[in-house]
């Protein structure tokens, strides 16, 4: 690859900033290796089953963070003469060698997760912008046609009519998640003028709106369902559409509630002639 230095990140640390790498990278202009540090600010001791036995001085200890830069001829050669040796950290095969670790300010917030109190903690440092779309779509029943709601076929004398499988609840699905990232709406990513969406199952398109909106840093918080359909009755159905929508989605099923509604026998709904959906979808977007 060509590269003359190296990044290593643990990967249980979510949360690096953009200062802390550019910094590495800046120091590593002139230096081997770059860790950053953070002071320890708590009186530290030494305890053996759990009773302490030594108070230890803290002015000079201080804990070492990820990501590290370095040199990468430096840090491969070390590893290839320390191979068999246990360290905590890549840093300490420089140290062991007794060569110079530059070492820059680090952040609290570059947290480390290694329990679900970790976790807790890293969630409450989330910062993100939440958003809300809307879809709707309604298509006429008719006969010659299977049924699909939710991502599922469902057993009916009648299916819909459109360009792709025809589900109206993945269609509004699709319209409130492009809606809520403000990226246009379903005609646009995918026009019925196109042969290549020609009876295209819309759980196909929804996995390419997931993939997009996750690209421009979305995630999807909640998603609340209206399916409005004289018949047939949605209630058996809808923990089902549920598992199906969460995968797709890559979201827990208990983020999605689906509602089955009628129009009291009005309309074109009412006369069983047409299945609407409207859905409601929150994200919120990390920069």
């Amino acid at each position: 690859m060509n590269c003359k230095k190296v990044l290593i990140h643990d990967a249980s640390r979510p949360f690096p900033s953009k200062k802390i790498i550019n910094e590495i990278i800046k120091k590593l202009k002139t230096n081997h290796a770059v860790v950053p540090i953070i002071k320890v600010n708590d009186a530290t001791k030494r305890v053996k089953k759990k009773i302490i036995f030594k108070n230890i001085k803290r002015n000079s200890l201080r804990f070492s963070q990820t990501p590290q830069g370095y040199t990468l001829k430096k840090i491969y050669e070390k590893h290839k003469k320390n191979i068999n040796l246990p360290v905590d950290d890549d840093s300490a095969l420089f140290t062991e060698d007794r060569e110079k670790v530059v070492t820059i300010n680090g952040s609290k917030t570059n947290l480390k997760i290694t329990d679900k109190e970790d976790l807790n903690i890293f969630k409450s440092l989330i910062k993100g912008k939440s958003y809300s779309g809307i879809g709707f779509d309604i298509h006429r029943l008719v006969k010659g046609r299977k049924l699909y709601l939710g991502g599922i076929k469902i057993p009916f004398v009648l299916g819909l009519k459109g360009h792709s499988d025809a589900d109206p609840v993945l269609h509004a699905l699709i319209d409130s998640l492009l809606g809520a990232c403000r990226l246009g709406d379903i005609g646009k990513l995918f026009s019925d003028k196109n042969k290549k969406y020609k009876n295209i199952r819309s759980t196909i398109l929804v996995k390419r709106v997931v993939e997009l909106i996750k690209s421009k840093y979305f995630s999807i918080n909640n998603i609340d369902i209206n399916i409005i359909v004289q018949k047939p009755k949605i209630i058996k159905y809808a923990n089902k559409m549920r598992e199906v929508i969460s995968k797709i989605c890559k979201i827990n099923p208990n983020q999605i509630n689906i509602k089955g509604k009628t129009t009291e026998k009005l309309g074109l709904i009412g006369k069983e002639k047409a299945i609407a959906s409207e859905v409601i979808t929150s994200v919120i977007k990390y920069d």
